[in-house]
């Protein structure tokens, strides 16, 4: 049977209400007595009603977290600086992951307008999701604060954006490859603002940007493979790829290999978000990197910040992170 406050006060020798507030950390109740009463509630193995405290508190201490994918280490280490945050702030993280699917994302949302968090953080790769902004602005107004990681599109009065300069990312790949001396340059994946990005570079060196060099609608490794293969399988190949992320990046380079074209001595290939295993890669991974850690560790002030009322400066409400080319084996001169 589940211990109950009932129990810890008859134990305690105190009243009921003095162990609803001791356990709630009210400065009504002395030190020492609150340090007894909360020992107590441990040795008892007490565990609070979650739903009851959110009536009472009108607070769940919650906040719900949409990714992509768990399985893709950006998603991950970002997900770990969050919950390490708001652990340190006395919250806890609902894990939520669409694996792109814009109807899970919707789920999120619905489940979200419920009351089991008090505020969230929606953090995306591509465009697939843009649909939903609106969804999100309705949730926000019915004050459940969100945040943005690497998503925008919104007013950030409203919805403050967290993210990365993945259009300058993008833009520093390129612009390095065509230092090397490549001038047939490939895309993969899909990312508006990093793909711009890459076209800026080659209008900068008067480059043409082929048709057949970009590879668009992709999200995943697997993704990556596909274009990887579709690369090796043709006539005239670019002699360098830029990747939306790293994980498409490896994918690529796995496709290449296995088709026997050599990785960097025919194709270069760079990635962006300097995940752990770019280092250790065979060969290691040219990227360019997205600082995610500290991305996580500030969406997550900002919101708990939303959710206890304050106010946000005009940086808080669009902070945006350098990002720095990272140079390994995957790319060489052409």
């Amino acid at each position: 049977m589940a211990v109950t406050l009932n129990d810890i006060a008859s134990k305690a020798g105190v009243s009921l209400a003095t162990v609803s507030l001791a356990l709630n950390g009210s400065d009504k109740v002395n030190k020492d007595t609150k340090i007894r009463i909360k020992n107590i509630a441990e040795e008892l193995n007490y565990i609070p009603n979650a739903r009851a405290r959110a009536l009472v508190k009108k607070s769940t201490n919650t906040i719900g977290l949409v990714i992509p994918e768990v399985v893709n280490p950006f998603f991950a280490e970002l997900a770990q600086s969050i919950k390490d945050y708001v652990r340190s702030q006395d919250f806890n993280v609902i894990l939520c992951s669409t694996d792109y699917q814009s109807e899970e994302e919707l789920r999120y949302i619905n489940m979200f307008r419920s009351g089991q968090v008090d505020g969230a953080i929606f953090a995306c790769v591509g465009d697939v999701m843009e649909k939903h902004n609106e969804l999100i602005i309705e949730l926000v107004k019915q004050n459940v604060p969100v945040v943005f990681v690497d998503r925008d599109g919104v007013d950030h009065d409203l919805i403050p954006v967290v993210k990365s300069d993945v259009y300058h990312a993008a833009y520093q790949a390129a612009d390095y490859l065509i230092s090397l001396g490549h001038k047939n340059l490939a895309f993969a994946g899909q990312s508006l603002e990093r793909l711009n990005g890459f076209k800026s570079a080659l209008m900068k060196h008067q480059l043409e940007l082929k048709e057949e060099n970009i590879y668009y609608d992709y999200l995943k490794m697997e993704g990556g493979y596909a274009v990887g293969k579709k690369i090796a399988a043709r006539k005239e190949k670019p002699t360098a790829v830029v990747c939306l992320n790293d994980e498409i990046a490896i994918g690529v380079i796995q496709a290449l290999i296995a088709k026997k074209v050599e990785v960097p001595a025919e194709i270069s290939v760079i990635g962006i978000d300097n995940i752990k295993m770019a280092n250790f890669y065979n060969p290691s991974l040219t990227t360019v990197n997205i600082p995610v850690s500290q991305m996580g560790k500030k969406a997550a002030e900002i919101l708990l910040k939303r959710i206890a009322g304050k106010s946000l400066s005009d940086k808080e409400k669009f902070f945006i992170f350098p990002t720095e080319l990272i140079i390994r084996d995957s790319s060489r001169k052409f």
